[in-house]
């Protein structure tokens, strides 16, 4: 018997409101594109990188991370576990200070995004965790064949 895909999504935000409408959102969005393509997803939610780095795994599939993180790390560390682990796993990156240095600096660091935190950030993540598992369906069924 053949396993559906699994994708895990962890959200790294330190504003706790942000944190839950977040992961609310996305499981609301995800959840019925997942009955259809035939896969499963869990989203774990962290609001401090150590809890979220001492629970992170080469499982991971994306990671959305708030820039600015109250404990004193930044997106850029989660970007550098990321690398040291050799994941496969994506970074998109959330800020509320719109500066191009921080979002080319991020980018040019290894995150595949940077979203602005406005009224659209959440549909706009949304958007890119779909893709990003429909990317990546498309390698798992070019590999099966």
């Amino acid at each position: 018997m053949k396993t559906q895909p699994h994708f895990k999504i962890v959200i790294l935000e330190d504003n706790d409101f942000y944190n839950k409408l977040m992961t609310k959102y996305l499981n609301n969005y995800i959840q019925p594109i997942a009955l259809i393509k035939a896969f499963t997803f869990e989203i774990n939610s962290f609001t401090n990188y150590s809890d979220c780095a001492r629970n992170f795994d080469n499982e991971t599939t994306v990671v959305i991370s708030d820039y600015y993180l109250n404990d004193g790390y930044s997106a850029l560390n989660m970007i550098d576990l990321v690398r040291t682990r050799v994941s496969k796993c994506k970074v998109v990156v959330l800020s509320q200070i719109e500066n191009m240095n921080t979002a080319t600096r991020t980018l040019l660091e290894g995150a595949c995004e940077f979203i602005h935190k406005d009224s659209k950030a959440l549909e706009k993540s949304a958007y890119i965790i779909e893709e990003i598992i429909f990317q990546n369906l498309k390698n798992n069924f070019r590999e099966a064949s």
